[in-house]
């Protein structure tokens, strides 16, 4: 592919900082937008920089990103304009093949609309909001007539409540345009749709909106998947499923995955796939690694949402255990208007299962040496640092405590090495000072 001709880079863009890399790298470069913490996105980089001239553009001074990146740029990753001008100034001026990549939910719109204005392959910034937006997700779907859910936008707790009167409870609450469950409540009665709706209105996450109302839809019942897909010029490409396994009833916390490398004999496979196909279709996602989550319902899978980027919480990562599918190269090779080869060389299982402590409390040092011995564990991480302020849902998203990756034949192998595991894990916290437990 012939690399386009990027315009000159304005004068006030900061200009690049070098970094360590290796001497034998590609020619092309690829511009990742955003990061990740550690714990959950070095394995991308990794990957990446093992095939590509890596650059990126940051929020914040690298620290750990260093060792695989050849340069950086520090600027606004929700100003589209800053992050084309950064991309300019990391091509330099030989203008070799580039590519723009994010993984990072907070950048997913501001990096589609700089690929555009640089004339790179990307989902259009229009796809990017529908896809963010939750509330267009919902209307684009039901408009189409595929697989639709009742929902309802609203501003107030009393609307919430004669949503819920409508669609009989329970119900499910959630913020607009929020990520990774924070916010998201079933709630049974008009009392938990109020402490519901106040939950959703207060909840924030990084730099993405708030403010824009909250929805209400229907209960969905039945087991969730996600779908992690390749698009290139349309046509979708189903890589894997995964089987999520969600837990702190009623708020959908995520607390692992399970990627088996087939699904074709599933019941609802069929089903699954065209729904996922019309999704992308919708709302207008024709390009990128795309993150869809389903419920199995008893009248048939139920999109919950579409994300228009890698899936996070490692589920690329355990599917190179499951598949030998790399989707972070994949998603890479899709930003260079490339097709990859999505041919699956193992046919195994693998499950992420996430340790949480019992309470409350501060983070201790954590050992994981005996866990990892475990037979069946691939791989295990420390996610909270010394120190770290653990709050159980609904007080906090997210606080987990380690990451436990198992291997095996099937489910119920990949089971019984993260029960062996997780038991030799110390989920033990120090307690919080009185002022912060009242909190």
């Amino acid at each position: 592919m012939t690399a386009p001709s990027l315009p000159s880079p304005s004068p006030h863009s900061p200009s690049p900082q070098s970094a360590p890399v290796s001497a034998d790298v590609s020619a092309e470069r690829l511009v990742v937008v955003g990061s990740g913490g550690r714990p959950y996105r070095e394995y991308s980089f990794q990957s990446l920089h093992a095939h590509y001239t890596l650059s990126a553009v940051l929020s914040a001074e690298p620290t750990w990103q260093r060792d695989y990146l050849d340069s950086y740029v520090v600027t606004d990753l929700s100003d589209p304009v800053a992050i084309a001008d950064a991309v300019v100034r990391l091509a330099g001026p030989e203008n070799t093949s580039v590519a723009l990549l994010t993984w990072d939910e907070t950048a997913v719109e501001a990096t589609a609309e700089a690929a555009a204005k640089l004339g790179l392959p990307q989902l259009s910034a229009e796809a990017a909001r529908h896809c963010r937006d939750k509330y267009a997700t919902r209307s684009l779907m039901s408009e189409a007539g595929l697989a639709a859910v009742r929902h309802r936008l609203v501003t107030t707790a009393d609307q919430a409540v004669a949503a819920a009167g409508e669609f009989g409870y329970p119900v499910v609450l959630k913020p607009r345009a929020l990520a990774g469950s924070i916010g998201v409540t079933r709630a049974d009665d008009e009392s938990q749709v109020r402490e519901a709706f106040a939950l959703a209105d207060g909840a924030a996450f990084a730099t993405l909106p708030t403010g824009h109302g909250i929805l209400v839809e229907e209960y969905l019942d039945g087991p969730e998947i996600s779908i992690d897909s390749a698009v290139h010029d349309g046509g979708v490409h189903i890589v894997h499923i995964a089987r999520k396994r969600l837990g702190f009833t009623p708020y959908f916390e995520e607390v692992g995955h399970l990627v088996a490398a087939s699904y074709d004999d599933e019941p609802w496979a069929d089903e699954v796939r065209a729904l996922v196909t019309g999704a992308h279709q919708v709302l207008g996602v024709t390009t990128g690694v795309t993150h869809a989550e389903v419920r199995l319902t008893s009248r048939g899978p139920r999109l919950i949402e579409l994300n228009a980027r890698l899936g996070g919480d490692l589920i690329p990562f355990i599917s190179t255990f499951a598949t030998g599918i790399d989707l972070v190269r994949a998603a890479a090779e899709l930003s260079f208007g490339r097709l990859p080869d999505l041919t699956p060389t193992y046919d195994r299982t693998a499950e992420v299962r996430f340790v949480y402590a019992d309470t409350d409390g501060h983070a201790r040092a954590l050992d994981l040496t005996d866990a990892a011995a475990v037979p069946g564990i691939a791989h295990t991480a420390v996610l909270a640092e010394p120190g770290t302020t653990l709050l159980l849902p609904p007080r906090q998203a997210i606080p987990r405590l380690a990451a436990l990756v198992a291997t095996g034949p099937d489910e119920d192998a990949c089971g019984q090495a993260l029960d062996r595991a997780e038991a030799v894990v110390d989920r033990a916290v120090d307690p919080l000072p009185r002022s912060e437990a009242g909190a």
